[in-house]
């Protein structure tokens, strides 16, 4: 019921904040470092390659953070016993760039476009073992709408998944 409601009130949000996407994505393997040490899985965030800049977007950083929090903890969480969790922020043209890369089992073909659908499991008995209702992506796709930007699944095979977020940016 949080997370409809969440949904129900995107559009409400403020997104005037300047968010630095590198510090932002610390902050969520921060908070997330617990959740996967537990799970035994190991997290990497490769910023990027220029380290002395950084990749800016005008949004909400608390929806930012929300997107990007759902991301890296559905990587955990549908990832391999051991996996490992990859998290990059690049410019690409005029664009930010936030891939999250997985070392799971990968999403078939079919499902690619419907793991987006509010309520859709790719696998409903591991989802439930797992928690959730099915509309954390959901949800990350409609706050990356409101910010400009898009989501796809850019990769993904028996090796893993890779979804990718672009928005408009400023490097500074």
């Amino acid at each position: 019921v949080g997370t409809l409601l969440d949904m129900t009130n995107l559009k409400s949000v403020p997104r005037t904040d300047q968010v630095t996407l590198e510090e932002l994505v610390d902050e969520v393997f921060c908070d997330l470092d617990p959740v996967a040490e537990k799970a035994g899985i190991s997290i990497h965030f490769n910023d990027s390659a220029n380290q002395d800049s950084h990749t800016d977007v005008t949004g909400s950083y608390v929806l930012l953070y929300r997107a990007v929090y759902n991301l890296v903890e559905n990587a955990i969480r549908y990832n391999r016993d051991g996996g490992s969790v990859y998290v990059s922020v690049n410019k690409r043209d005029t664009n930010a760039v936030i891939a999250v890369r997985d070392t799971g089992r990968g999403i078939a073909p079919e499902y690619i476009e419907r793991v987006f659908e509010p309520f859709f499991r790719v696998d409903k008995s591991r989802s439930r073992e797992l928690g959730g209702v099915g509309l954390g992506l959901a949800l990350v796709r409609e706050i990356v709408r409101l910010h400009a930007g898009s989501i796809a699944v850019s990769e993904s095979n028996e090796e893993g998944t890779t979804f990718e977020v672009v928005f408009p940016c400023e490097t500074i």
